[in-house]
Parts: structure tokens; C-alpha cells; sequence
């Protein structure tokens, strides 16, 4: 479970935006299951941008779409 999001960290001002979330077609089929996907990353990771500490990637690996959102939650506040 835990290979299935992978978040990388870089020093703020590194990246032209704050926060990139990747989340291609080979691991995610349906183009609404994507953007669904996206817009739970986001969310969940807006308090970690709002703090400017850091710029971050978000890669989305198969099996993603399928975790729940507390699931999905708590991946991402462990990294």
C-alpha cells in the first residue's frame, strides 16, 4: 500500500509551482477517476503548501484511485 503514492520534497522556490500532482492514464484507465484522484491530493496536501516550508511532487501510482480518502489521508501525512 505504501508504494502506491509517492511524494517528493524539495526546498520552496525549486519548482515553478508549490505543488505538482502527477497521476498518468497508465496508472489510472478512466479520465474521471484522475481528476478525482488530483483533486483528493490536493486537498489533502493544501496546509502542507499553505505553510511555503517546502515544494512538492505527487506521483500516483496504480492502485491508487481505489483507496479511500482517510486512507489516501493518512498515506500522505505519513511521508
Amino acid at each position: 500500500m505504501e508504494n502506491q503514492i509517492i511524494v517528493k520534497r524539495n526546498r520552496s522556490g525549486t519548482q515553478k509551482k508549490p505543488l505538482i500532482v502527477v497521476v498518468s492514464s497508465k496508472a489510472v484507465k478512466r479520465a474521471v477517476d484522475r481528476n478525482r484522484l488530483k483533486r483528493r491530493i490536493r486537498e489533502i496536501m493544501r496546509p502542507y503548501v499553505k505553510r511555503g516550508d517546502y515544494d512538492y511532487t505527487v506521483i500516483a501510482r496504480p492502485g491508487a484511485a481505489e483507496l479511500s480518502f482517510e486512507k489516501l489521508r493518512n498515506l500522505l501525512n505519513n511521508k
